[in-house]
């Protein structure tokens, strides 16, 4: 199986490269990144990865990183560092539309398989409550921007004919891989880490394939 990842320099996308290589379950993944010398996999995680120099705002990068791909991990956010606004607000949306542009553009009869990672509290999941109640006001104030642009790439995925998983993490931490989380449609908590997403998203949704064109939400 060969996995195209955007958004694997850190976080959920790094997590997902490292068991993904550990399991060898994955034949082949591809990365792309801006900085390949700044990635800080070990060498011989190193080997297992194809590495595409580019950038996830530029279409024609993103075109040679999904070049032969099965699954297409869009795991895109903008670096947030203090309290000022970052510079690549909204690449999650630019990105994954440059994605499905491409598929449709390119691989339209063999299409692969898109998983994004959005965020509980984006499209249906915010009325359904799956954001716990004291949370609310955390995420309408400080998630506004980012789940803005979040809301219109699960738009367009939806609608996009292509076959996908959502998968809406809780508040993301940076805490160990427990394997032990709740993973589900409508599912309601406070936390769960990047690590246990990654692995959700591994064993759940590349390798056994679950929740075709769904969208399930993950915390402890």
């Amino acid at each position: 199986m060969r996995v195209s990842v955007l958004g694997a320099s850190r976080n959920t996308g790094r997590s997902f490269v490292e068991q993904a290589i550990a399991s060898d379950t994955v034949f082949n993944i591809t990365i792309l990144a801006r900085n390949p010398d700044s990635l800080n996999f070990t060498p011989a995680e190193m080997e297992k990865i194809t590495v595409v120099k580019g950038d996830a705002l530029n279409k024609e990068d993103i075109g040679r990183t999904l070049e032969g791909c099965d699954v297409v991990l869009c795991s895109l956010g903008a670096k947030i560092s203090g309290l000022s606004m970052p510079k690549d607000m909204g690449i999650e949306e630019i990105g994954t539309l440059h994605v499905l542009d491409i598929i449709k553009e390119t691989r339209a009869d063999n299409p692969p398989r898109i998983i994004m990672v959005s965020s509980t509290g984006v499209g249906e999941s915010n009325s359904n409550y799956d954001v716990p109640y004291v949370l609310r006001p955390i995420y309408s104030l400080l998630l506004k921007s980012p789940h803005k642009h979040k809301t219109v790439v699960e738009k367009a995925i939806k609608e996009s004919g292509i076959s996908y998983t959502i998968v809406r993490p809780a508040l993301l931490t940076s805490g160990d891989l427990t394997k032990k989380y709740r993973a589900d449609i409508g599912v309601c908590g406070y936390t769960v880490s990047r690590k246990d997403v990654a692995h959700f998203i591994l064993e759940q949704c590349v390798v056994k394939n679950n929740f075709p064109n769904a969208s399930p939400s993950i915390a402890y």
